[in-house]
């Protein structure tokens, strides 16, 4: 008999089925500095979606909301890191420098309210035998193909402009790392 975990309500929630979905970032948390790869201190931000095709009531009192997932990425648009990809993926042109050379910066909060098409795929939990969803990439949405309108609203935790009430609606686990960071 499997085990299964349920949310707040009662009702379980299945991950996300494995595809690709017209999303919309609408979540941008700067960790800080935490320990990465191999134990290696690098800086991360975690970049939400939200996907407005896949409608789910997890209130009854709020009806239908879209799903959403995250992703950790390193603060970095090397041209190999990951981070490049979504920037890419939601303002082609964002990283596009004229003949003075490369662009020493980003701000990644330009990218809440941008789409993209997310593919979604799923691994065994190590633990307890179910599957969990990650984002596997981020592209950009095919032409003709539109993501329906916003329905979150944007969300930004930054160490600038500290929001203390959006830090404490995040779960534990992201609290916690959070609060590992250097800039905590």
């Amino acid at each position: 008999m499997p085990i299964i975990a349920t949310n707040k309500k009662g009702e379980s929630v299945e991950p996300i089925e494995a595809g690709s979905y017209p999303a919309r970032v609408y979540q941008i948390l700067h960790i800080g500095t935490v320990a990465g790869f191999e134990g290696k201190l690098q800086n991360k931000v975690r970049i939400g979606f939200e996907l407005p095709t896949e409608l789910h009531t997890f209130d009854k009192e709020k009806g239908e909301q879209p799903r959403v997932i995250s992703k950790d990425y390193t603060l970095s648009f090397n041209e190999k890191a990951t981070l490049t990809k979504v920037i890419n993926a939601c303002d082609p042109k964002a990283l596009e420098v004229g003949e003075d050379g490369l662009m020493e910066v980003f701000d990644v909060e330009t990218l809440v309210g941008k789409d993209c098409l997310v593919t979604i795929a799923q691994k065994p939990k190590p633990k307890d035998g179910g599957n969990y969803a990650y984002v596997e990439s981020t592209t950009r949405l095919p032409k003709g193909m539109t993501c329906p309108k916003a329905i979150n609203e944007p969300q930004i935790l930054n160490y600038t402009n500290w929001n203390e009430e959006l830090y404490q609606k995040l779960p534990d686990f992201l609290k916690e790392k959070i609060a590992t960071s250097e800039e905590y």
